[in-house]
């Protein structure tokens, strides 16, 4: 072999060498790269779980609030209901005192 023939085989061995040190270290970073995306991955993946847990028991929480609001509006229109039925009465009885009736009377001339 000529002396330039070895030059040029020395600078593309020399190319070759260095084109298989670089690959290997983007290889080495791709694949920590992948690892580290796995992490995160599983980290958004409980953290997606942990999410979908508070919105299952807030809107548990929120259909438990409906019921309660909605039974104790049913509760106070019938305390409403029994508390005009008292107040109607009370002031029918001052009325007929007042004026000297007797509810056993007002009813029998009904």
């Amino acid at each position: 072999m000529d002396t330039a023939e070895w030059i040029i085989v020395s600078i593309l061995a020399l190319t070759l060498f260095v084109f298989l040190i670089l690959g290997i270290l983007l290889l080495t970073k791709l694949l920590d790269l992948s690892r580290d995306a796995k992490h995160i991955m599983k980290q958004v993946e409980r953290m997606t779980k942990k999410g979908n847990t508070i919105v299952n028991k807030a809107s548990d929480a929120v259909d438990d609030i409906s019921k309660t609001a909605t039974s104790a509006a049913k509760t106070m229109k019938k305390d409403a209901t029994t508390t005009t039925g008292a107040v109607k009465d009370a002031v029918v009885s001052v009325v007929a005192k007042k004026f000297g009736l007797n509810d056993e009377k007002s009813t029998s001339k009904k």
